[in-house]
């Protein structure tokens, strides 16, 4: 039996490897990058890319494939250089958005 409790997560993740945007706000200018989501749920996203965020960050993340949706989020954890977690971060669903021309 382990030592210490065994914790769940709060939903079901989905692994995903399909593309999408972040767009970040950067000196008053809004900047789109590039990006894989690696996973999903019904609370956020993990994604990698060549990104410079920090927590608390609020960024948006534009799904690219089928119809797409824009996520408005926040970075809750940037993974540290040199683990395996490296050019990943996560993010916390805060409003969703259909991006449908009208």
């Amino acid at each position: 039996m382990p030592s210490h409790p065994v914790t769940k997560r709060r939903s079901q993740r989905l692994v995903s490897r399909r593309p999408a945007s972040l767009v970040v706000s950067l000196a008053s200018k809004q900047t789109r990058l590039p990006c894989l989501v690696l996973e999903s749920s019904k609370e956020g996203f993990r994604v990698r890319g060549s990104l410079n965020l920090r927590r608390g960050q609020t960024i948006e993340l534009i799904l690219d494939k089928g119809m797409p949706v824009c996520e408005q989020c926040s970075v809750v954890w940037v993974g540290k250089a040199g683990t395996k977690h490296e050019g990943e971060v996560g993010l916390e669903t805060m409003q969703t958005f259909s991006l449908q021309s009208p």
